[in-house]
């Protein structure tokens, strides 16, 4: 078999314009390096159709590997576990590391799972109010002493409280829109008559506890999926939790996934509650994560930026011309001094250092001949005294630039004109406009997010009114979905609330104007109602 021979070098020599001789190296038909005969060398790239093609061809191929490794997956014992993100199965770590870094989006997501969460669960009925064209669906709230009791009952199971719950799978939601819940049943899985003092009695559904994100993953036997067929999320019968950084180390539990149609099949089941990704079969995946992506990094990057030269830049520039005479001067005394310690004397001991420069050997205790490189050591010792006396802070601190001036005496300093304000403000400029797109691609106003172009906190209040006002219309899919496992868990306990119209839902107070309410429905005197 031959062996495809490596394209070599096109070497071609021409003359500039200004009649100066150079040679043009290029390899391949985009990459080159041009050298003149004067000794000035410069490179060259030409980033051509073909060039821009192969970048686009490559995208596309990073999308086929994408799917496919979420349709192939990881093999994990018996079971065959879809990988959840780009190329890895660390889709909600990475989530929560590029977003933790940053200073906005953190505050935000919790101010979403705040308005979400509201004044906490509560039961409701729909109802219609209004004659003709009036007539709107509204929520009426109803008081269930059972349902209550069995909700107060969480902890008194050894479950976290259906507050923690709630609050946890909101958080999860608002990250990677899913809401994954672990059904916790009673071993008879049979409903009893509620005792006295409204006690729950014997209900199919003890408690529900969240799962997090990070640790549970979709699975599916391989014995039911073929060679080279994709996994669909009907197949995955599985949920698989552990840690996903270390699958090899340590062993993973097991869970039967949910089967609506027979629940208590199991005497435990987990539920994966997910919003639909576009063009994406198993796994949900952020709208606005990978869209923002680039601009969150920046953002996260630009402090970086900042306190790394505040370190390392914002300091005393300063180049220093030093005299030939002092030079040569130096040199004088290090030659007379080498050849002291050379011909030695009994009655005067040998010079083991001048200025920062070693005279002799510290193991043998040998004097050294003059060589060259002592008046280098020599000229590093003076700058290294200099330099402490320059301002500034960090690693390079006081930066010098020292030549030899010959003719004249007296050492000369001279500062090096910095472009300090250019440089932070270029990176201040970007990081409002970042802090600007990843408002927008979050959908969140700035003044739901107290935070304005200039980074201001918003004061307008009718701003904040009507903005609230329309998001908290737009709240009410996320309720959907963080809901969901908490009302089919009642209508297994108490199959009645289906004929009466029962539901868990989130109480989302939206205030009035301060002018449309009297003085003791102001928020100020109702802040603990």
């Amino acid at each position: 078999m031959k062996k495809n021979k490596k394209q070599q070098p096109i070497v071609i020599d021409m003359t500039s314009e200004n009649n100066e001789s150079m040679t043009i190296t290029k390899f391949g038909s985009s990459l080159g390096v041009v050298k003149s005969k004067s000794g000035g060398v410069l490179s060259f790239e030409i980033q051509g159709v073909s060039e821009r093609n192969e970048v686009m061809n490559q995208e596309y191929r990073n999308i086929y590997r994408n799917y496919m490794s979420e349709s192939i997956g990881i093999q994990m014992g018996d079971y065959l576990v879809p990988m959840w993100g780009e190329g890895h199965n660390l889709y909600p770590q990475e989530v929560y590391n590029v977003i933790s870094d940053n200073k906005l989006l953190p505050e935000l997501l919790s101010k979403q799972v705040q308005f979400l969460f509201g004044k906490g669960p509560y039961l409701y009925k729909e109802e219609i109010v209004g004659e003709g064209k009036n007539q709107k669906k509204t929520r009426v709230p109803v008081k269930d002493p059972e349902i209550q009791a069995w909700l107060d009952s969480w902890e008194d199971s050894g479950y976290p409280s259906v507050w923690e719950y709630l609050i946890n799978i909101i958080t999860d939601y608002y990250h990677v829109l899913s809401c994954i819940s672990q059904y916790h049943f009673n071993r008879s899985r049979r409903i009893t008559a509620p005792g006295k003092n409204n006690s729950t009695g014997t209900l199919p559904v003890v408690a529900l506890t969240y799962v997090g994100s990070e640790k549970a993953r979709l699975g599916v036997l391989r014995s039911k999926v073929h060679p080279g067929q994709p996994i669909r999320n009907e197949d995955c019968e599985f949920i698989l939790v552990g840690d996903w950084f270390n699958p090899g180390k340590r062993g993973f539990e097991v869970y039967p996934r949910l089967r609506i149609q027979n629940p208590f099949l199991y005497e435990t089941a987990i539920s994966w509650v997910k919003s639909k990704t576009f063009t994406k079969e198993l796994y949900p995946y952020n709208e606005w994560f990978k869209g923002l992506f680039e601009w969150i990094k920046g953002s996260n990057l630009t402090p970086k930026y900042i306190n790394s030269y505040l370190r390392n830049a914002l300091n005393a520039h300063v180049h220093v011309v030093i005299p030939g005479s002092w030079y040569l001067k130096m040199k004088e005394i290090l030659q007379d001094l080498c050849r002291q310690n050379m011909v030695g004397s009994s009655s005067m001991p040998l010079q083991a250092e001048f200025q920062g420069v070693k005279l002799i050997d510290p193991v043998t205790n040998e004097p050294y001949e003059y060589y060259e490189g002592m008046m280098d050591d020599l000229i590093n010792h003076k700058l290294t005294e200099i330099t402490t006396f320059l301002s500034g802070e960090g690693k390079n601190q006081g930066k010098l630039w020292a030549t030899t001036k010959w003719g004249e005496d007296g050492w000369e300093f001279k500062e090096f004109p910095g472009k300090f304000k250019d440089y932070l403000e270029s990176l201040i400029s970007y990081d409002k406009r970042a802090d600007q797109v990843i408002l927008a691609g979050k959908g969140i106003n700035s003044s739901i997010s107290n935070v304005e172009a200039d980074g201001l906190i918003s004061k307008s209040g009718s701003d904040v009114f009507y903005n609230f006002m329309l998001y908290a219309i737009a709240l009410t899919i996320p309720e959907h979905y963080v809901t969901k496992d908490l009302n089919r868990a009642i209508r297994m306990n108490f199959p009645r609330v289906k004929e009466q119209g029962i539901k868990l839902g989130l109480q989302i107070d939206v205030p009035a104007k301060q002018q449309e309410t009297t003085p003791a429905d102001r928020p100020a005197n109702n802040i603990n109602n």
